[in-house]
């Protein structure tokens, strides 16, 4: 059911419906009184800034119906939108899913167990403002999680970590809170971490495929291609996301300082105000906080540097390219006589 909440916005005879996949040129849409393959408006499609601005799975939209045909005119406002930088190296950002009640951060407990992924998925979800809990998953692959549970812990404090095992069950009762009729959750993570195992669990059916790890490296194969939304039996909306091998930062810069709060608060305790916490005398960030934490939060800190340069760069040039316009064409307009 679409919340009346999102409805309110939607003017007749236009009807509120809420994204449920992407394809190529199409979505699939789900309204009060069914669901549909929809196109964007030809406005929309084409005068869009940029991916952003594009409908993502668990958007709210404005859609018109006319006989056999659905028109997705505008994106809803959101509540959050969870996003990663474009892994082909450009400026933009790509929206991975949108109006979150809790992002499950999701990352197996085998050899491919990666603190520092980790940390990067949560500065993201904190810069972009969506509520999450890290799930550790494949529990049943080792004889202790102890050690685990306590190094996620010791860099994650006040954060739910929730330890579960699809294939065995245990431990999908943690899930209960964040579920209900009215509640949207997203796994996100690495190829292979148990994400679409997890859903066929909740569900209680294999509606989605599952293949297992590569025995050499333990690294996961795809297995979801494309982003969609489901519903579990007692109504919560569930969305499941490609692995994603890449995850480039955006926007980072307030993520981080929360992620590594624990940085920020010793370090005012540091003998120099603007100390990089690296070879300066006297610092107390170096004396109390694990350097591979330190080196982890200077790589975060280079790349949002990076990303803010990049951004900068890119809006002097569409400034420059304004301006350019207008001069070009008051002269015209000088030259024709106006």
């Amino acid at each position: 059911m679409i919340k009346p909440c999102f409805s309110a916005l939607v003017e007749a005879p236009s009807i509120c419906a809420r994204v449920n996949a992407q394809d190529r040129n199409s979505y699939v849409v789900e309204h009060n009184e069914g669901e549909v393959r929809a196109q964007l408006l030809g406005s929309l499609r084409f005068e869009a800034p940029d991916q952003m601005a594009l409908p993502v799975v668990g958007d709210y939209v404005s859609l018109k119906l006319n006989d056999n045909l659905a028109i997705i005119e505008e994106v809803l406002p959101r509540r959050n939108v969870f996003s990663r930088r474009a892994i082909d190296g450009s400026h933009s950002l790509q929206p991975i899913a949108a109006n979150l009640d809790t992002l499950f951060i999701t990352i197996a407990i085998d050899r491919d167990f990666n603190l520092r992924r980790l940390e990067r998925y949560v500065v993201a979800a904190t810069a972009f403002g969506v509520p999450f809990a890290i799930a550790l998953t494949k529990i049943d692959l080792v004889t202790s999680i102890d050690s685990f549970l306590e190094e996620v812990r010791n860099s994650m404090a006040d954060i739910a970590i929730l330890a579960l095992s699809a294939r065995k069950g245990g431990g999908l009762d943690l899930l209960r809170p964040f579920l209900g009729p009215d509640r949207t959750i997203a796994f996100v993570g690495s190829s292979g971490v148990g994400k679409s195992t997890l859903i066929n669990a909740l569900v209680g059916s294999k509606i989605l495929a599952v293949n297992e790890v590569r025995e050499h490296d333990r690294r996961g194969q795809h297995t979801t291609t494309r982003r969609q939304l489901l519903r579990l039996p007692d109504g919560t909306s569930i969305i499941d996301t490609p692995g994603m091998r890449e995850f480039a930062l955006a926007d980072a810069s307030g993520g981080i300082d929360a992620t590594f709060d624990d940085v920020s608060t010793i370090a005012v305790q540091c003998r120099f105000h603007d100390c990089r916490h690296d070879t300066e005398p006297g610092c107390a960030v170096r004396e109390s906080v694990d350097e591979a934490r330190i080196e982890s939060w200077r790589k975060l800190q280079r790349e949002a540097a990076f990303e803010a340069r990049k951004t900068d760069r890119r809006a002097a040039s569409e400034e420059r390219d304004k301006w350019k316009a207008i001069h070009k064409a008051n002269r015209r307009r000088i030259k024709e006589g106006y």
